[in-house]
């Protein structure tokens, strides 16, 4: 089209001078003597009507160079609200330009992210124009007021700009949203944790846009007084939203534990919401807080390597709070292998143990299979000493969890820090600390690697709680003392020597100057017995037989016989006793540990005859740490028939290599 139009423009020009040159038409100033026509040469000026030059907006006489034209013309755009932006670019005659230009918009708002610029959806600022036209579609996004909007492009080497203001009405204060806080919870003050804490709020408006100039007040809402719990405070009361809608206030920790949200709200308005929970307290764990679980305690690996079995610990401080992220908490055993370390999130971490070597053997020298059931000779009774026969069994393994943190105490005045008392007497009511000394004759429970602490003490229950920790160590043995070849974990302060608990509390909350505690941190602990399980099952005490279980049986046949009383007549059985039978025996794998979780058992009694026979319990067994009774109850049938036949007792392992199946059998006879 552009060319068309030049090309009339030159053809108009160049016929007019051929028809003066014909002699055609009047006069002209530009006419030569009609003598010299035919030895003329012609030299004309050709204007350029393709080449931008200008941006503006409109063509042809429309033009207006240096304006943006404006989809909604003079009218306020609304919070929130659309409207296209248009630029020309022509040429010298103002015709619109063919050539093909990039033109860059921007302004205060679009720069600041309070508005934003899309062609066909596609976020950009930059459009090229087409046929001499570009447009762009501009839409508020927290603007208001006036925005000085630009339109930029390079024509001929030269930077041309328009320019147009546009109008953006206020938003509407529509909701506050919280943000989640950085951090979820901070240190008490003095505990040496973080001890603030920023909350933030978003203000937006009813397009859903941010809003800012916005005055918020906040305050707080804790547990019992509010701000003054304990010294709980905020650092700013009030803030303005920025141009991102962003508001934001400090949270001073005091020196009570306990957990606040803030409130905040839009001045002059009733607009206004609460942030997430935040909890303030030690973050540091405590002795009692301090649990450990396996995700299988019988892992089968007595005869195999890379078996599996997940650790997680779960730690918590004095106010039993979760500790802060990142808290270490460090492993060892005596048996297998385990990940060295893991840090907290949320309160827990977990590591891997896997078996292979060392595969702990803790038996006595009575290797028989009643001790390593823990039965008295016959297998009937359990021995006198079965605790500590259950522990020599082989395949038995500690695992110790150990982490930084502070010794427990019962908080009994609920001030958050310890209070020494020991008569009750005092200004303070003392909190309940229990050491080696609280018991006449002392406190063997203090030896224990890890106490039952006060707080985990039944009212009923005669066991001596301890507070008071000696230094950590594992106990190979798990006699609840720490022997001469157990290894340590040396604190005090690494002498080399095994060191017994100090009498007081060693804790971040020991109030300072305290003669009758520290604030030291210790190294609390827990731990937890792995038992290594075997593919085999115990055999004995005669070889090849499962334990205990007689190879015979005998049973009546069951007979009735008919006697008269009177006129009246009954059948009846005679000597109940001679036709039922019981044998028993015991399942567990070769260490006398119990067998793997999911064993079976099943009877075959295809061959028996004149009698039934049948299990207490066919499985699939539990996981246990203690073998299992199993007792076969035989009863001669209806049939008359005298009793016998052969039954097979199996029981299968499901081991790691497949399901592996030992067998026994018991001969059915008939007695008179």
């Amino acid at each position: 089209m552009q060319t068309l139009k030049t090309t009339k423009i030159v053809s108009a020009a160049f016929i007019s001078l051929i028809l003066s040159a014909c002699g055609g038409g009047s006069s002209s100033p530009l006419d030569p003597p009609k003598s010299s026509v035919s030895s003329m040469s012609f030299s004309s000026g050709v204007v350029d009507t393709t080449s931008p030059v200008a941006i503006g907006y409109g063509f042809d006489s429309n033009f207006t160079k240096g304006q943006i034209g404006v989809g909604i013309g003079d009218a306020t755009l609304g919070a929130g609200g659309t409207t296209n932006l248009t630029v020309n670019i022509v040429s010298a005659t103002n015709t619109l330009a063919a050539t093909a230009t990039p033109v860059t918009f921007n302004s205060p708002c679009i720069a600041s992210g309070e508005a934003k610029l899309t062609v066909n959806g596609t976020a950009t600022n930059v459009v090229t124009s087409s046929f001499g036209e570009a447009t762009i579609t501009y839409t508020a996004n927290g603007c208001s007021g006036a925005d000085q909007i630009t339109a930029t492009a390079t024509l001929g080497g030269k930077q041309e700009v328009a320019r147009t203001t546009l109008n953006v009405s206020p938003d509407t204060i529509l909701s506050i949203t919280p943000i989640d806080p950085v951090d979820d919870q901070i240190s008490l003050k003095g505990t040496g944790g973080k001890e603030t804490a920023v909350i933030s709020f978003t203000v937006k408006g009813v397009t859903g846009a941010p809003i800012k100039n916005v005055v918020v007040d906040f305050s707080l809402n804790a547990q019992g007084n509010g701000e003054s719990l304990g010294g709980l405070t905020l650092v700013n009361a009030e803030a303005t939203s920025d141009k991102n809608g962003l508001v934001s206030t400090t949270v001073q920790a005091g020196n009570v534990a306990t957990s606040v949200v803030v409130t905040a709200k839009a001045r002059d308005t009733n607009i206004a919401t609460q942030s997430k929970k935040l909890i303030v307290s030690t973050g540091i764990p405590d002795q009692d807080s301090f649990s450990i679980a396996a995700s299988d305690p019988y892992p089968m690996g007595w005869d195999h390597n890379r078996i599996e079995t997940t650790y997680t610990v779960q730690l918590a401080d004095a106010f039993n709070n979760p500790v802060s992220d990142g808290t270490a908490v460090s492993f060892t055993t005596e048996g297998g292998a385990i990940d060295d370390a893991c840090v907290t999130k949320d309160g827990f971490c977990s590591v891997i143990w896997r078996s292979q070597s060392p595969r702990p053997i803790r038996n006595s020298s009575n290797t028989s299979v009643d001790r390593l059931l823990c039965v008295k000779p016959g297998g009937l009774s359990y021995v006198d000493d079965l605790e500590v026969c259950e522990k020599e069994r082989a395949g038995r393994v500690t695992v110790l969890a150990k982490a930084v943190g502070n010794e427990s105490f019962i908080d009994t005045n609920g001030n958050g820090l310890y209070d020494f008392d020991p008569d009750g007497d005092g200004p303070i009511k003392g909190d309940v600390f229990k050491t080696h000394d609280d018991y006449v004759g002392g406190n063997p429970e203090c030896n224990k690697n890890s106490p039952l602490a006060s707080s985990q003490k039944l009212s009923n229950s005669p066991k001596r709680p301890c507070d008071d920790l000696v230094e950590a160590y594992l106990d190979r043995n798990e006699n609840g003392v720490r022997d001469s070849d157990e290894p340590i974990e040396d604190t005090n302060p690494l002498d080399g020597n095994y060191s017994f608990e100090n009498g007081i509390y060693n804790g971040i909350l020991c109030r300072d100057n305290d003669p009758n505690c520290t604030k030291e941190k210790i190294t609390i602990r827990q731990e937890a017995i792995l038992i290594m399980v075997s593919d085999h099952m115990l055999l004995g005490p005669s070889p090849e037989i499962f334990p205990y279980l007689v190879n015979q049986v005998a049973l009546a046949a069951r007979v009735k016989t008919s006697s008269s009383a009177g006129s009246s007549s009954s059948s009846s059985s005679v000597d109940t006793d001679r036709f039922t039978a019981t044998a028993f025996f015991w399942v567990a794998d070769k260490n006398g540990n119990g067998a793997p979780k999911g064993t079976t058992l099943a009877l075959d009694t295809s061959s028996l005859k004149g009698a039934t026979a049948k299990l207490s319990n066919e499985g699939p067994l539990p996981a246990s740490a203690n073998p299992t009774s199993v007792s076969i109850r035989f009863t001669s049938d209806d049939s008359g028939n005298p009793p016998s036949g052969v039954v097979k007792v199996s029981v299968t392992f499901p081991t790691p290599g497949g399901a592996l199946t030992t067998s026994d059998f018991i001969d059915v006879v008939s007695r008179p």
